[in-house]
């Protein structure tokens, strides 16, 4: 279930949904947890809670993805991976944070800020800060 605000450009997704198709917002997407995306997601900002999966690609200016998520590629501006997610591949023109227990296959950005102990396939940045 979906629900849009437009004065505020906010489409919430309730928790435990499934959407089948791709979703394209002019606006913010926010999820509850244990949302399954099969498609893309397309928005200016998007916030996946915990434990979401997207089959599809994640294309927004900036990404935040919820903690113990799965999903398969992100192009963005700015990337937030929390904790324990696992992904295939991030492309970022800005800043890529990955907090710890982590597993992404490939990543490129300008700059990418790892924190604790993740396992990343590929790595391409300007400035590569690991820590923890």
């Amino acid at each position: 279930m979906m629900r849009i605000d437009k004065k505020k450009m906010i489409l919430s997704v309730k928790s435990g949904s499934v959407i089948i198709k791709n979703l394209r917002f002019d606006g913010t997407v926010v999820t509850g947890i244990d949302c399954s995306f099969l498609g893309s997601i397309e928005a200016r900002e998007v916030n996946l809670g915990k434990g979401c999966v997207v089959g599809g690609v994640i294309r927004a200016e900036e990404v935040t993805v919820g903690a113990y998520s799965i999903f398969n590629e992100i192009e963005a501006e700015d990337v937030v991976i929390l904790v324990g997610c696992r992904g295939n591949r991030i492309s970022a023109k800005g800043d890529v944070r990955i907090a710890k227990n982590c597993k992404i296959g490939e990543i490129k950005g300008n700059r990418l800020l790892i924190e604790g102990n993740s396992k990343i396939g590929k790595m391409e940045a300007r400035k590569i800060i690991a820590y923890g």
